[in-house]
């Protein structure tokens, strides 16, 4: 169950690397808002025709306008930086990944060592890939703050359906950027270009926001936020045809062992769950009748036939 939101999580990861070359090409031919506007346009209207059968919920889609604001500065800075990063941006916006690693301390009273290794080579790597000059610092420290609210509200918000939190998202995201227009748009360039906002509606805001928000559900802030490793190779990957990949081999060491240290203890977890799994079986009889218990791993819940479970002496077997 671990393993498949992972696998979701990295998939959002590795779409919002594909729309950074995208939303660069774009840019040539629209505005900054005009582009978010645009996109959040179309994610909005997909969003509203598909929730015409999965069904409106109004407190997710309040809950998602709350956190618009949120999203259209994380959105709007981004988009900005799409045509280059230097690595002191890259490396401080991405480190909103040390408070949560904090909180996950202090939360659980236990350090992770996984954690600690696949940060400390994700920002290492995103450095080294990036280096340049004439980096802001005030914008890489308002996008790490950015995207730590962000997170952190996402894991506190409760009782939401993602879809419709989705969509008030993009509502919201819409409405903002629209008001930021200080001219109207140019409506002849953008009917004759407007593939660029509806790609990236797609894989930039409805289906990455999606499995994002589901992931963080899942498994948590920390181990998602680990994913954007894979973001940042998509990324390089899709943007082949307008620019070279870095030639820095420790970078891409570096973001390999980010990688594959999610991927590694994630197996080795999953096979420690099922081994305690095993050992909380328990035999439960009252007189003649005898009662199944409830096992629960996770989010999954076993039930337990009696009648298949012998107490032994010194071991429990299951037959």
């Amino acid at each position: 169950m671990a393993r498949r939101y992972l696998a979701l999580a990295m998939l959002a990861s590795a779409l919002w690397g594909v729309s950074y070359p995208i939303t660069y090409l774009a840019l040539r031919l629209f505005r900054i808002n005009e582009l978010i506007t645009l996109s959040y346009l179309f994610s909005t209207a997909l969003l509203l025709m598909v929730l015409m059968l999965h069904g409106y919920d109004e407190k997710s889609i309040i809950k998602g306008l709350l956190l618009s604001p949120i999203n259209y500065v994380i959105v709007y800075l981004y988009t900005e930086l799409s045509g280059g990063v230097g690595g002191l941006t890259a490396l401080v916006s991405s480190s909103y990944i040390i408070p949560l690693i904090l909180i996950d301390y202090i939360n659980n009273r236990s350090i992770n060592i996984r954690y600690l290794i696949s940060s400390i080579t994700l920002l290492g790597a995103l450095y080294l890939l990036f280096q340049g000059y004439g980096d802001s610092m005030y914008v890489a420290l308002l996008l790490m703050i950015m995207n730590l609210i962000y997170t952190v509200a996402l894991t506190r918000i409760n009782d939401i359906d993602i879809m419709n939190f989705v969509l008030g998202q993009s509502l919201g995201t819409l409405l903002i950027s629209y008001l930021a227009i200080r001219s109207p748009l140019t409506l002849a360039l953008s009917l004759n270009y407007l593939y660029y906002p509806l790609i990236l509606a797609l894989i930039g805001n409805v289906i990455p926001y999606t499995l994002y928000a589901e992931s963080i559900k899942r498994i948590g802030p920390v181990e998602t936020s680990l994913t954007s490793s894979v973001e940042t190779m998509s990324s390089l990957i899709a943007s082949l045809p307008i620019q070279q990949l870095p030639t820095n081999p420790i970078a891409w060491i570096l973001l390999a062992v980010s990688i594959l240290s999610l991927n590694i203890e994630l197996s080795r977890n999953n096979a420690l769950r099922e081994q305690q799994l095993i050992s909380h079986y328990e035999f439960v009889k009252t007189g003649r009748e005898t009662t199944s218990l409830n096992i629960e791993s996770g989010n999954q819940v076993i039930l337990v036939n009696p009648h298949l479970v012998i107490k032994v002496v010194g071991k429990r077997k299951v037959i």
